[in-house]
């Protein structure tokens, strides 16, 4: 790496620290494809070797501390081989926390991986994949039937009263009360004034 390259990535990196939203930008000036509308939330790992390999459709949203890889050292135990693979996240897609995507796998649009999941290999579209190594769960339609269904029975918060750690004391302890022995859902706006 020339010492011109080696202080624009250390003024990027300077930058990604003070700046998470910036994020984004960095992958695409390391050679990652970004469709419109997506987001790629920091701190989440893009295989820094290669990270070109890597395309990410329209309307994705890959949460925290996913990590994506487009090779796959372990192999070398084989001979003085490493694994490279392309790695394409389809459109409307969303890929839950902590989730490992491995080289050569391709996430087929309109699906869901669940947090903590390992996925070594291709998703099916409209199919939510959870567990290690990842397995389909259901559709991706059954899924939203599901929590539809349930958000009309469960607890429904308008999620902009609950902006930051930092509300009042008595609004965290009714948010506290409400979910005590079970879960409920956060939204834009109720509709009808309803909680």
């Amino acid at each position: 790496m020339s010492p011109l390259t080696r202080l624009l990535h250390m003024i990027n990196r300077l930058r990604l620290a003070l700046d998470s939203s910036f994020y984004p930008e960095y992958l695409r000036r390391q050679g990652v494809r970004i469709g419109r509308n997506s987001r790629v939330l920091y701190p989440s790992y893009i295989d820094g070797r290669l990270p070109y390999l890597l395309d990410i459709g329209d309307d994705v949203t890959i949460s925290l501390f996913v990590t994506i890889l487009t090779h796959d050292a372990t192999t070398a135990y084989a001979g003085d081989l490493i694994k490279v693979g392309r790695v394409a996240i389809r459109d409307r897609s969303f890929i839950g926390a902590n989730s490992t995507i491995m080289c050569n796998v391709t996430i087929g649009p309109n699906s869901i991986v669940g947090a903590g999941s390992v996925v070594t290999r291709d998703v099916p579209p409209d199919t939510v994949c959870a567990g290690n190594p990842a397995r389909e769960v259901c559709s991706t339609e059954e899924f939203v039937k599901r929590h539809a269904e349930l958000g009309r029975r469960l607890p429904l918060f308008e999620a902009s009263n609950y902006p930051h750690p930092y509300i009042p004391e008595t609004a965290r302890e009714e948010l506290r009360r409400a979910l005590a022995g079970t879960y409920g859902y956060f939204c834009s706006r109720l509709s009808g004034g309803e909680e």
